[in-house]
């Protein structure tokens, strides 16, 4: 019976720790306004999806020299993203060019320039999430934007050519059978894989932008689990998009840039998630610091409201910082300070009463408050004894403890000055 009744406490305080960094997820989300920077992220890869789209078809163009049956590929490639953008004019003029003038460099260096928008809005986003100062590195900055792009422009180039490749493979003579046996799904082939490859491919840049982007270097399994839920996430969303929303109702509103809009409306989605996930990955990290900004901010029990239920709820009993060492019970009538006492210990009230009595003046704390806060920012000692009023469950944290937790947090550092400005 014991060891059914530690593993349903050992459930509970999982799900209690779940539900807390959910809210510090939101909490810090909303705080750290990443709705406006996902906009941000967004138009940025609008204005960049155009410049790699032409720096990808000039790499494929220039294979196409090499291999001229990838040109019907791409053609058709061409066609499915012929309402954001016609590159067909683009694709027959590199391929009747002879030679290469000052302006085509120009509008290379250009193009290039253009497609650094999509990754200056992320890093600047992701430097918002992590709190991490980056050094001045101007030229290694962007030399890792241009890397960055030429690797995202080599994988998609390969991704486009292995689906040719396998194309080509399926129509050769002896998969004939096998059309005919399953035309849906050999027909259908090249398209979940170029499905499968692209959320592959974001899912390995969502890792990689955890991993590298943030400064902070997270553990691999983190960036692992939450690139992975990002992908998921996306693609659920791409999927409802596909199949409950009618395009045609939106062309005869908005014409050709309907498909502009949606396409606005999935990558904002894509930046998100993307961006919630990266700041679960923050929460994660600092968990420790998070939670004891929001015990010592928790709302009083006088002030109402579901959202300061929730609060109290999640936190007013913070076992991710109870330790054998800082964790103390009382009884009844025990003294647990005494006037004039040193405060070196601030004590946070897990459960219980304790009354302070200062001359004829008595003080009553209750459950979730903190005890000695302002005093050990003083270096005072107490100013009344400090007897428990019913059986009592602390956690002491020492001074050094405290100071340093406060320094840390600046929401937790303004309440403790307005504290020190009422006494």
């Amino acid at each position: 019976m014991a060891f059914i009744l530690k593993d349903k406490i050992k459930s509970s305080q999982r799900l209690r720790k779940m539900g807390q960094i959910f809210y510090l997820t939101c909490s810090n989300f909303n705080g750290n306004n990443l709705w406006d920077s996902a906009s941000a992220c967004s138009f940025g890869f609008i204005f960049s999806f155009v410049p790699l789209a032409l720096i990808i078809f000039t790499v494929l163009v220039g294979i196409l020299r090499v291999n001229p049956a990838l040109i019907d590929y791409v053609n058709a490639f061409s066609d499915e993203i012929e309402t954001i953008v016609d590159i067909k004019p683009f694709i027959d003029n590199i391929l009747n060019k002879k030679n290469f003038h000052v302006l085509d460099i120009f509008l290379a260096v250009w193009i290039i320039w253009m497609a650094r928008k999509m990754f200056i809005s992320i890093i600047r986003a992701m430097t918002k999430i992590f709190n991490y100062q980056r050094k001045h590195r101007g030229i290694l900055n962007q030399a890792l934007m241009f890397i960055s792009e030429f690797l995202f422009v080599i994988v998609i180039t390969a991704i486009i050519i292995f689906i040719f490749s396998f194309n080509q493979l399926v129509s050769a003579n002896v998969f004939e059978p096998l059309r005919k046996l399953l035309p849906e799904i050999v027909n259908q082939s090249s398209n979940n894989i170029f499905s499968f490859a692209m959320y592959f491919v974001i899912f390995i840049f969502t890792f990689f932008a955890y991993r590298v982007l943030s400064g902070t270097k997270p553990p691999v399994l983190i960036c692992f689990l939450c690139g992975l839920l990002d992908s998921v996430c996306f693609f659920f969303i791409s999927m409802w998009v596909s199949k409950f929303m009618n395009l045609t109702n939106y062309n005869i509103v908005y014409g050709t840039i309907s498909t502009v809009i949606v396409l606005m409306m999935i990558i904002y989605s894509f930046f998100i998630f993307f961006l919630f996930f990266a700041q679960m990955i923050y929460v994660i990290q600092n968990f420790q610091l998070l939670i004891e900004c929001e015990v010592y901010l928790l709302p009083p029990s006088e002030k109402k409201g579901w959202f300061v239920s929730l609060r109290r709820i999640l936190f007013i009993n913070p076992t991710s910082l109870k330790t054998a060492e800082n964790a103390r019970s009382y009884k009844k009538g025990d003294v647990i300070f005494d006037a004039g006492q040193k405060v070196d210990s601030v004590y946070y009230l897990r459960s219980g009463i304790i009354r302070e009595q200062i001359g004829d003046v008595i003080i009553e704390h209750k459950k979730g408050m903190f005890i000695g806060d302002t005093l050990c920012l003083l270096d005072e000692g107490f100013r009344g004894r400090g007897i428990a009023a019913t059986d009592c469950k602390v956690l002491i944290f020492t001074g050094q403890e405290f100071k340093s937790f406060i320094k840390r947090s600046p929401l937790a550092a303004s309440k403790a000055l307005s504290k020190l400005a009422e006494i």
